[in-house]
């Protein structure tokens, strides 16, 4: 009688019962997924037939399955299988699963050779060697392997120093690539401090702890580099390794000595080639030639480098996180995009923060604000590897350029303040995305030291201005504000040379668009504006559109209009609190144009010409002499004769008498036309760009 559907099979789940029953359904229990029948045969070593038999037996009584991928244990029944088992036997299990899979799947292989030494802790040194730094493999696994054989290692001491040696500096790679960089580090440090190596293993250990220290303390990294490559014997490709390093180093912070190292890294690679010293070395040169400006060379340096090859494996995220700064720096921010959603794909966890604040960064620079506010939060909320000084810098600058544009000075303020470490040059350098992101701030007072400092920054490198289009006129700006017209003179002269090295639209609009506002030349401002019209840097464009409206010698009417576009284009951005000062400088304009003239009075507040009212206003406000000759695009002696008339007018000899008489002049009714009170702290059109008084609709000189 047949048994009713649903009913349990009495022979299920039976244990195998033949010692080839046992061995077949232990092979593929130890297993890591689904196998095929070919693999339980040479697991086994049984005859085929027998094999085959054995497979039939124990799927019908369901001890294995095939669902057609191949065959598999369910996991209580694999756990009772194998928990059986003494450890050698498991341990020799997993070691044969490891030799049959190791060219075919090296992933599996490694896995299984972990489970096998930390089951027996025996390991095969020819076997670790080949899939430990294999390229499928994980490097997280390949890191516990080395760890687990080095730690096997030294409690049996059969492995000798140079095959140790190896294996500690693999591991400490390996540990870097998998985004356990502070694991690395402990272990280099412990080995050095145990004192067991020779000259040459010292050396390389010091290299690679300095190579560690490069995204936290450069000062560090250099020191140990210098160290490890001058004050112990090294073999000539590791020289050219410990060079590079330190030459690439040298270059992103834009130490005096890094063109000294370069030549010497290169005498180097050419003595003695080494692929990864070679990658090193390039990425040092593309370093160099970023913080020199010029964007098109490092741009094909890093063209040579083939990050997909096995023996620069160690250097692909650089290599690719480097191309996209590049293109960031052109303005090509689609071509950002399609590589960062290819970096994101591909590239290993310790990557993923880096390539976060890149993305956050092309973002910020086409004006996604939302977009770009939202990801570097996530990020830093919820960061899927370790964040480097640096990115954790740059997702904060980004988070308060957007608070600034919001209209939120407060929030961006306590962002910046919260972050910024009080360091020595060159370990303030990972935080010089919070110096320019210090500049936007319409109360520049705030942030003085800040703003200096990363206008110095640009004497050594403009990598910081290159990642994001706006912050190099706004840094100028900034600088004009405090009065500081020589530190804005040598910003300016800076971004020229980017403009003179990398001649593309977006460099000539910034470099153009920082020289106007020095010059104050209306003229080199609409060809600033005309150039970064031919690009997809929003925000720059609207704040030299700004910029613009609120330049001296420029008609009342062409004011009013690159006003509005600038408005306009700011809404568009999301950028709401830009949008409502550019809305009030309009609104001041109007004003202006409805103004009646002075009547013949010769005397009183009525005498002022619009002129010195805008001067009165900003003096009577607390604002020095200098910060209204940077506001008003005027010389500080324009501004004292103004000044001086103004004392004559209204009959008086002090900044009290005038901040007095000011603040109980007759007020207009409402909605009668009257000049627009200036806030108490100091800022730019009509909060924060260094611009004249509202113009008569002819112009002025």
């Amino acid at each position: 009688m047949p048994e009713p559907p649903g009913a349990a099979d009495p022979h299920r789940d039976d244990p195998p019962s033949t010692a080839a029953e046992r061995s077949v359904a232990r092979a593929v229990a130890v297993a890591l997924g689904p196998c095929r029948l070919g693999y339980v045969h040479r697991m086994t070593g049984l005859p085929a037939p027998e094999t085959g038999d054995a497979v039939v037996a124990l799927t019908a009584r369901g001890v294995l399955t095939d669902d057609g991928a191949g065959l598999t244990v369910e996991a209580a029944l694999r756990d009772r299988l194998l928990g059986a088992l003494p450890r050698s036997l498991l341990g020799d299990l997993h070691l044969r699963a490891a030799r049959l899979l190791a060219d075919s799947d090296p992933s599996r292989a490694a896995e299984h050779l972990l489970s096998a030494v930390r089951a027996t802790g025996e390991a095969d040194p020819e076997l670790v060697d080949q899939l430990a730094t294999a390229a499928p493999v994980d490097p997280s696994t390949g890191a516990d392997l080395l760890l687990a054989a080095l730690t096997r290692a030294d409690a049996l001491t059969r492995v000798d120093a140079r095959t140790r040696a190896r294996w500690l500096l693999a591991a400490s790679d390996q540990l870097v690539l998998a985004g356990r960089s502070a694991e690395a580090l402990d272990l280099l440090s412990a080995e050095l401090a145990a004192d067991r190596a020779g000259g040459t293993e010292r050396a390389l250990l010091l290299g690679r702890l300095g190579a560690g220290h490069a995204a936290h303390r450069p000062s560090v990294a250099l020191d140990q580099l210098r160290r490890a490559r001058s004050g112990h014997p090294v073999a000539a490709e590791h020289r050219g390794w410990l060079l590079a390093t330190e030459a690439s180093i040298a270059c992103r912070v834009g130490h005096p000595d890094a063109d000294a190292l370069l030549r010497e890294a290169g005498r180097a690679q050419a003595a003695c080639p080494s692929p990864p010293a070679g990658v090193r070395l390039v990425l040092a040169r593309a370093a160099r030639a970023v913080c020199l400006g010029a964007v098109h060379t490092a741009r094909d340096l890093l063209a040579t480098v083939d990050p997909s090859r096995l023996a620069v494996r160690g250097e692909a995220a650089a290599v690719r996180t480097e191309r996209i700064t590049v293109q960031l720096a052109l303005g090509a921010y689609e071509d950002a995009a399609t590589a960062l959603d290819a970096a994101f794909d591909d590239l290993p966890a310790a990557a993923q923060p880096t390539l976060a604040a890149l993305s956050c960064l092309r973002l910020l620079g086409v004006g996604e604000l939302l977009e770009a506010d939202a990801q570097a939060r996530l990020t830093l909320d919820r960061t899927a590897g370790p964040l480097t000084d640096e990115a954790r810098a740059t997702l904060l600058a980004v988070r308060a350029e957007v608070a600034y544009r919001f209209g939120r000075p407060e929030a961006a303020r306590t962002l910046i303040d919260g972050a910024h470490p009080d360091r020595p040059w060159p370990d303030n350098v990972p935080y010089a995305p919070l110096r320019c992101a210090a500049a936007a701030d319409p109360d520049p007072l705030r942030h003085p030291a800040l703003i200096r400092s990363a206008a110095e920054d640009l004497a050594r490198s403009v990598r910081p201005v290159l990642l994001a289009a706006q912050h190099g006129p706004r840094l100028v700006r900034a600088l004009l504000l405090l009065g500081d017209l020589r530190r804005a003179r040598a910003a300016v002269s800076r971004l020229t040379q980017v403009a003179d090295r990398t001649p593309v639209p977006l460099w000539r609009g910034l470099a153009g668009h920082a020289d106007a506002l020095v010059r104050r030349d209306p003229e080199a401002l609409r060809a600033a504006v005309r150039a970064l019209r031919t690009t997809g840097a929003r925000p720059a464009l609207a704040d030299a559109l700004l910029d613009l409206a609120c330049s001296p010698r420029v008609r009342l009417a062409e004011a009013r209009a690159v006003g509005q576009e600038a408005a306009a284009l700011y809404g568009r951005t999301g950028a709401v609190g830009d949008q409502a000062r550019a809305e009030r400088w309009l609104l001041r304009l109007e004003r202006t144009r409805r103004r009646p003239a002075p009547g013949p009075a010769g005397h009183g507040l009525a005498a002022l010409t619009a002129r010195e009212a805008g001067i009165a206003e900003l003096l009577a406000a607390g604002a020095t002499k200098q910060q209204v000759a940077g506001r008003l695009y005027l010389s500080f002696h324009t501004v004292d004769t103004h000044l001086r008339a103004i004392y004559a007018k209204l009959g008086i000899r002090s900044r009290l008498q005038l901040a007095r008489l000011w603040d109980g002049r007759e007020r207009p009714a409402a909605g009668a036309d009257r000049v627009p009170a200036v806030p108490a702290r100091l800022s730019g059109p009509p909060d924060a760009s260094p611009s004249a008084a509202p113009r008569s609709s002819r112009g002025a000189g």
